[in-house]
């Protein structure tokens, strides 16, 4: 038994009264058949007898198949007048581990934005959107618990496992009284949801909870699956890297290329570098102008071409968006922008009074932080909406295909004022990037700056909507916590959202260039983790080493799977080892060193229980070969039982190609891309009966491509004919490995290669 003895609670308050005279009553509401399955529901209702509790359900939905169950809820406004709800405690307090003590728990939060999640060694969490939990009980069985938010519309998500039946005093405080372990699953909203009297609501939001699953990496995966599913969610992968204009002009290089003239000068070198050949490169203009300068007057709410060139973002001969996209896109890139989410302009304001919250602008001359502003847009607001959706239009009309939200944080109105009451919070705050996806269409890239400023939750809660949050604040450097920041949410990454830690610049504080091994290992973790890579540094201040290193990671990895931290629970305060699987037989490993200040040996069991001892996750009866991807070249052949160990400098991340041991000439690695041949490598075929070995190659202009190819051992094999089809071939060999080249000369193509033996 996991848990006993839950209640579903509604609107708990901070003193408890006395609970009315009450019944239940169970319901057989059927089938279902939705996008997680078919399956079966149960409703039960609370019905009270006295006083004024609504009369509240709690439906269960079991589904064919599946080691979860789906959790909604609804109520009965049985009264003459407006019931308000803010919070379901769908699951309130049921008793945790049946008397037992868990041992070695471990708790993970489902985090957003740039909410810290570690792995905590304690039973004890209270989280936003979800979390997960994990122990092993006195019959040495492992139990995990994972839980959190499902379908996203109108209400926020918490999981909380607590020690102590838990009270809020008058005074907001929370008191906890006993020693039995309890949980908790809640769904609220600040404003809640206004029922009319007589109508029966049943909520558009659920929780999903799955305590049969014992393996934490299946139960959280499994989640991330449905939790998109639920959400419709299909985040857009960011193909291409962007280059910020505020950040290499102000925590950057310091160079003013925020402005049309700058970035499309930009994408000029960008062209003339070689970047098309590659991948193309978005250019993000930030018009930033903030509220201290001009009494307040900004661009904000205004967001038309003649507000950006006032304030000098657009300028000629790019003094409009279409002109300024027709320009960039001709030469091979696409333009961002960005907006402030919920900070208006004064003179905005003073000309749309009523699309403000409470249709109030008397505090418009108070001073204030410009992220906190005391006039906010009311995006329920009908009128308010048709503008924002036109300006989307226009927008995209004019050529724009992504839009960060700067301070999003704005627009979570905590303390209502809508025009329209059938609004909450959370589901006004969702409005705000459903009428920008309207407005720019399914392939915009949408782009949510969470950092929770301002004591503003940082949740789930534009999955389906938003492709990207980002984890961490203005950083154009890279630290540890990053990675893990991204990693430790890997269930969800590529499928729920992208995750991304700001921008990074090829250079340091002092100006000085990166080491190969510091920038290579951003661009790992970055690149492979995230899939989301913005420049800090102005193309035109990259060398060609900076240049060819970024541009081994592209391709970005596809929607659907990512690379899986293997040892995240085993005492480590960030993940060391993180394994990407191609296919049964090949796995892609990046080895990090986390200590910045001494080199360290980091070792990957090939094979074992991933989730006891952090392994590769092959079998012991097997051999395996590897292959260095940054340093080129191959480190061996190891057994299923050995360990994969290297000796890393301080703060390095490397990636290893570790591939099963065919008795034939295999591929390896190339030094095209970092995922060792994933993208470039195609169609890999070996006859025996003529001793060929047969590959198609995608070959960039002017760039010499290395194939590695392993020998087997004790087999004397030696190349009697190379050729390929559009490219010129040539080899050399060293050891048990062979190397091709391909070069050509006169565009990017792909290429047949033939090796006889």
């Amino acid at each position: 038994m996991i848990f006993k003895d839950a209640w579903f609670r509604l609107d708990p308050g901070k003193n408890a009264w006395k609970t009315p005279p009450h019944s239940y009553k169970a319901e057989n509401m059927g089938e279902v058949k939705n996008v997680i399955g078919e399956g079966n529901r149960i409703r039960v209702w609370y019905l009270p007898e006295l006083g004024y509790d609504p009369q509240r359900f709690l439906d269960l939905t079991l589904y064919k198949n599946k080691k979860f169950i789906v959790l909604n809820w609804g109520v009965k406004n049985n009264f003459g007048y407006t019931v308000r709800v803010q919070r379901a405690e769908i699951l309130h307090q049921g008793v945790l581990f049946n008397g037992d003590t868990p041992i070695n728990p471990k708790v993970l939060r489902s985090g957003a934005g740039a909410t810290a999640n570690f792995v905590e060694n304690t039973w004890i969490i209270d989280a936003l959107n979800g979390a997960m939990l994990t122990y092993i009980d006195r019959q040495n069985r492992r139990r995990t618990i994972v839980g959190g938010g499902l379908n996203y519309n109108e209400f926020a998500k918490s999981f909380e496992t607590h020690k102590g039946k838990k009270r809020i005093l008058s005074n907001g405080n929370v008191k906890y009284s006993g020693e039995t372990p309890y949980l908790t699953l809640s769904i609220w909203d600040p404003q809640g949801k206004r029922i009319a009297p007589g109508e029966t609501w049943i909520s558009k939001d659920s929780y999903y909870l799955d305590f049969v699953t014992q393996n934490p990496f299946e139960s959280l995966e499994q989640y991330g699956h449905f939790l998109a599913v639920a959400n419709n969610a299909n985040p857009n992968p960011y193909n291409f890297p962007t280059l910020c204009g505020w950040m290499v002009s102000t925590i950057g290089e310091g160079k003013p290329i925020n402005n049309s003239p700058g970035l499309v000068e930009q994408m000029e070198l960008a062209k003339e570098k070689g970047l098309n050949k590659y991948t193309s490169l978005a250019v993000r203009l930030e018009p930033d102008y903030y509220c201290y300068s001009n009494q307040g007057n900004t661009q904000q709410g205004w967001w038309d071409d003649e507000h950006w060139a006032k304030y000098g973002s657009l300028k000629a001969p790019y003094e409009t968006f279409a002109k300024f996209s027709a320009a960039v896109e001709q030469k091979g890139g696409q333009v961002f922008t960005y907006i402030q989410t919920s900070m208006p302009s004064n003179d905005f304001a003073v000309m749309h009074p009523d699309w403000m919250l409470n249709d109030d602008i008397s505090l418009l001359h108070v001073d204030h932080p410009h992220h906190q502003p005391l006039i906010r847009y009311d995006y329920t607001n009908p009128d308010f909406q048709n503008y924002v959706l036109s300006m989307w239009s226009r927008l995209s009309k004019d050529g724009v295909k992504g839009i960060k939200f700067d301070y999003p944080e704005t627009a979570w109105a905590r303390d209502g004022g809508f025009d329209d009451q059938s609004y909450t919070t959370t589901s006004a705050y969702r409005k705000v990037f459903e009428l920008c996806r309207e407005g720019m269409g399914d392939k915009a890239f949408i782009h949510e700056r969470a950092l929770g400023e301002s004591n503003t939750p940082i949740l789930d809660c534009t999955a389906g909507v938003v492709d990207l949050q980002r984890v961490w604040g203005d950083a154009s450097y890279f630290e540890p916590e990053m990675a893990s920041r991204m990693g430790l949410r890997w269930y969800k990454q590529g499928i729920v959202f992208r995750y991304y830690p700001d921008g990074k610049s090829f250079y340091n504080n002092k100006g000085e260039a990166l080491s190969a091994k510091d920038r290579r290992t951003f661009l790992t973790l970055v690149g492979l983790l995230s899939g989301r890579i913005e420049l800090g540094t102005s193309i035109g201040s990259m060398t060609d080493e900076m240049f060819f290193d970024l541009t081994r990671l592209y391709p970005v990895l596809p929607n659907g799977k990512s690379f899986r931290p293997v040892d995240f629970l085993l005492d480590k305060k960030h993940p060391e080892i993180y394994v990407y699987d191609v296919n049964s037989k090949w796995k892609q490993v990046i080895l990090i060193n986390n200590d910045k200040e001494k080199k360290r040996v980091i070792s990957a069991p090939l094979s074992g229980d991933q989730v006891t001892c952090g392994s590769i996750g092959f079998s012991p009866t097997a051999r395996y070969v590897v292959f260095d991807f940054w340093n080129q070249k191959a480190v061996g052949v190891f057994s299923g039982k050995e360990k994969l160990t290297r000796e890393l400098d301080e703060g390095e991340a490397l990636v290893f190609s570790v591939k099963e041991l065919d008795d034939y000439p295999q591929i390896i690695g190339t030094n095209r891309h970092v995922m060792c041949g994933m993208f470039e490598i195609k169609n890999e075929k070996w006859k025996e009966q003529t001793n060929i070995l047969t590959f198609n190659a995608s070959v960039i202009k002017t760039e010499t491509m290395n194939i590695i190819i392993h020998l087997p051992e004790g087999k004397k094999m030696r190349v009697k004919k190379l050729s390929a089809d559009y490219a010129k071939a040539s080899y050399f060999v060293k050891d048990n490995y062979l190397t091709v080249s391909l070069l050509n000369k006169n565009k990017n193509i792909d290429t047949r290669v033939t090796v006889k033996f």
